[in-house]
């Protein structure tokens, strides 16, 4: 085979290679939106979600646990863990073992409420809302990708707080 056929062919090959590399690779990763989890509970509609980095405490266990925020603490969210890097892992699940809470800051995606059925009649689907977690009881969910932080959150004080 001349030198230029070989040169073309090892050349269409690189190109094929790229091609298919560049359609097997997905979207570019985005920087997630920092927003606290109180304006994120508000401002996410029904069936959109975000990638966002939010904090807030996390608990009570590492699996099946909720995310709160001491500026709303009446609106929890839903967390799922679908990690893509063990980094810090090993310090949450540490923190949980000691005081069954932890701050954090995670990135991952923040979904506000699921839609309805659409299959369900319309006068139902008016006073139903769908909800994520046990019994569907949040109204929102954040699937946690990655955990940036994890602090210890101080023990409530017991003299402020006498038991009854």
């Amino acid at each position: 085979m001349p030198k230029t056929s070989r040169l073309g062919v090892l050349l269409a090959m690189c190109l094929i290679a790229a091609q298919s590399l560049a359609q097997t690779a997905g979207p570019p990763t985005r920087t997630p939106k920092t927003a606290s989890l109180c304006i994120l509970q508000k401002q996410v509609g029904e069936g959109q979600h975000q990638n966002v980095r939010v904090s807030g405490i996390y608990g009570p266990g590492l699996d099946r646990t909720v995310l709160e925020d001491a500026a709303c603490p009446s609106e929890t969210t839903w967390v799922e863990l679908a990690l893509r890097s063990l980094e810090n892992k090993a310090e949450l699940r540490k923190a949980i073992e000691r005081s069954r809470r932890a701050y954090v800051v995670v990135e991952g995606e923040f979904y506000g409420p699921p839609l309805p059925d659409p299959k369900l009649p319309e006068a139902v689907k008016k006073d139903y809302h769908p909800g994520w977690g046990h019994l569907a009881a949040f109204k929102t969910k954040l699937v946690v990708h990655v955990i940036r932080e994890v602090k210890a959150v101080p023990a409530p004080n017991r003299a402020a707080h006498p038991k009854p």
